[in-house]
């Protein structure tokens, strides 16, 4: 099976999106909680709608226009 983590963000101070290779669970679940954390810092939750399951984090804030989620993916 193979874990890949995908990671997007759009702010006013810029944007980002990449996607990693994760070799096994644990490394994804734990390049997962890194990235959830990233975004939580670039865009603050509070006053967001907030998605927040095991595999897929996700905030809007649609009045200021930023975004971002991470998701893990199986395949």
């Amino acid at each position: 099976m193979r874990y890949r983590v995908v990671f997007e963000y759009q702010t006013e101070d810029g944007a980002m999106s990449d996607v990693y290779n994760c070799r096994d669970e644990q490394q994804a679940q734990e390049k997962f909680a890194e990235l959830q954390d990233s975004l939580m810092h670039a865009i603050d939750p509070a006053g967001c709608e907030v998605i927040d399951e095991p595999a897929h984090y996700s905030v809007i804030n649609r009045e200021a226009g930023f975004y971002g989620y991470v998701r893990l993916l199986t395949e």
